[in-house]
């Protein structure tokens, strides 16, 4: 084989093993390891637009001292995606949620957004984030860094079945594990 052949070759199997790793997002939307409020969770229901103070674990497992104010700021509900490669599967559409995170804690923030964001339906499903940028804005970093004061702005991308009518966004710190819990209601 020619070693242009085998560089074609090579970057295929790459290609394939990263989108492999990286699921769709009929996959996304099903994961079994999504936290569910318990009896403990506290939850800030407010409309898009308002910021709400939500506390988590630092690093250091020092429950409260990681503190940002969270809000989202906008949802499109009909997102488009970047490119042939960053489109919804048959049967979805992209919704993509617009949040500002800002810390004003003691601890620094060093976490990834993304898993923390939930939408749900007007049928009570709710669905995760899926791996995908749309033109509505850019998204976040895989991690994001704040000191005290910083502030970080970006879409979270959602796949969801067409028909669904999507009523609220969800975000908790720590994954969506921690106790607090900020809900936007869409009306």
């Amino acid at each position: 084989m020619g070693s242009d052949v085998v560089r074609r070759l090579a970057l295929a199997v790459g290609t394939a093993a990263l989108l492999a790793g990286c699921g769709n997002a009929a996959q996304t939307a099903k994961n079994s390891q999504s936290p569910t409020p318990s009896a403990t969770t506290r939850i800030q229901r407010v409309k898009i637009g308002q910021a709400v103070t939500l506390s988590g674990a630092d690093d250091s497992g020092g429950a409260g001292r990681l503190r940002l104010t969270v809000k989202v700021k906008q949802i499109v509900s009909t997102a488009t995606g970047h490119g042939a490669f960053q489109q919804p599967r048959k049967g979805e559409r992209f919704v993509a949620a617009r949040f500002v995170l800002k810390n004003v804690g003691d601890a620094a923030y060093d976490d990834s957004p993304t898993y923390g964001a939930k939408v749900m339906d007007d049928a009570g499903r709710t669905y995760d984030p899926t791996v995908a940028t749309v033109t509505a804005g850019p998204g976040f970093p895989k991690v994001v860094k704040l000191r005290q004061g910083q502030v970080r702005s970006g879409f979270i991308v959602f796949a969801v079945p067409k028909k669904a009518k999507v009523v609220s966004v969800h975000y908790a710190l720590n994954a969506g594990f921690a106790a607090d819990l900020a809900e936007w209601r869409a009306r």
